[in-house]
């Protein structure tokens, strides 16, 4: 058993900012079975002017598009870096960041996630592992999900996870990974726009006013994404055109255009946990009778109103919503990505192709060294040696 050391970064589409995770991952490449825990984390908001940059990103020239790529890099090198000092972090392997994502057309065989790796890497004394999702892409598969992929190592007893972002996501058991329906992405939008100082709406109280709509509600559910199989995933652009255009702002009142999209993201999360208990079933992996644990994190989780609904819906369908610590549902998804990193690094598998539909298993992640050699930076090497030298010996 031996125990690393990493910080992951997450930036997602709802714009909160960048959360920082520093973990220590337990565990041994021979038996893959891991353990974590988490010791630091914290989040770094964007201000105005990066929101405002992240937003009108797809919209830049070529040119334009490359200079706010390296300049985001050396925005990530400088918050880790702060991160590490602020925290008097002395143990660290490596650093690992989903990036921003600002295109993401799997389909068309393309993604990017913004922010530059050697940039980054500049700032920090440990490798710095990225772009994940590329190489997924390229092999046919979706590209995302990806916390689906570390999920299966760090949060194998729960048969079901949900991820309440920008967009919701859901995983089970290492089998299967997808997207499910826009989340916060969508409720954040009007909740600026009810109240142009809000950010979210605060325990969901905005949408708690309001009645559902049914005529928008029946488009809504009648999306042809949602007819789509897995694996299958969504992206900003998507929301933009096939969801926001179906809300008319100026006809309908906010509070009831969020409860409208509560009803339908919790409508559809619950129809996500009855298909996966199907799936679950068919894989032999569950006794007749058992009754499922759903965990359920990201920001939506803190959304009380839209938790309340979510749990009545699973507990009339026999599902069981899992109590979680706070912090593990706020940094999950930069947790895992700190684990793909490290997993990356140790030449061991990190994207699976049961959960993206790619055509194989992959190891995938671009690394990065830092700018001078350092101590730390030769630890995960000499781990993999001395396991090499090991199995040449036995």
């Amino acid at each position: 058993m031996v125990s690393f050391y990493t910080v992951g970064c997450m930036s997602g589409s709802s714009l909160d900012g960048i959360d920082l995770c520093y973990a220590e991952f337990t565990g041994d490449i021979e038996t893959d079975k891991w353990q974590y825990r988490i010791l630091k984390a914290s989040t770094v908001s964007y201000d105005s002017d990066w929101k405002s940059k992240l937003r009108s990103a797809k919209e830049l020239r070529g040119e334009d598009l490359i200079k706010l790529h390296l300049e985001y890099g050396h925005f990530m090198g400088k918050t880790v870096k702060n991160f590490v000092e602020h925290e008097d972090i002395k143990n660290l392997d490596c650093v690992a960041s989903h990036g921003h994502t600002i295109f993401h057309q799997p389909n068309l065989g393309y993604t990017f996630q913004l922010g530059d790796g050697e940039t980054s890497a500049a700032y920090l004394k440990q490798p710095f592992v990225c772009n994940f999702r590329n190489k997924d892409v390229a092999l046919g598969g979706q590209g995302a999900p990806l916390v689906p992929n570390g999920e299966t190592f760090l949060f194998c007893g729960n048969e079901i996870c949900i991820n309440l972002g920008g967009i919701a996501n859901i995983g089970l058991k290492g089998l299967q990974g997808y997207d499910v329906c826009p989340c916060n992405y969508v409720s954040n939008k009007l909740a600026a726009i009810h109240d142009p100082t809000l950010e979210y709406d605060p325990n969901g109280e905005i949408a708690e006013t309001g009645t559902v709509i049914k005529e928008i509600l029946g488009r809504l559910d009648a999306l042809h994404f949602y007819e789509q199989l897995p694996p299958k995933s969504l992206d900003a652009e998507w929301i933009e055109a096939e969801v926001l255009s179906i809300l008319n702002t100026t006809q309908n009142s906010i509070p009831d255009l969020l409860m409208t999209c509560t009803e339908h993201v919790t409508n559809r999360l619950t129809e996500a946990c009855k298909n996966a208990r199907d799936s679950l079933h068919a894989e032999n992996k569950l006794k007749p009778k058992n009754v499922l644990k759903v965990l359920v994190t990201g920001g939506g989780a803190f959304n009380k109103h839209l938790i309340r609904l979510l749990q009545c819906k699973l507990q009339d369908q026999g599902f069981i919503l899992e109590q979680v610590d706070e912090v593990t549902i706020a940094f999950k998804e930069a947790l895992i990505f700190a684990f793909l990193g490290l997993r990356c690094l140790l030449n061991q598998t990190n994207i699976f192709r049961s959960v993206t539909g790619s055509k194989s298993d992959s190891i995938s992640g671009s690394i990065h060294r830092p700018a001078h050699y350092v101590n730390s930076d030769s630890r995960i090497i000499r781990y993999l040696m001395e396991k090499n030298k090991d199995r040449k010996t036995s």
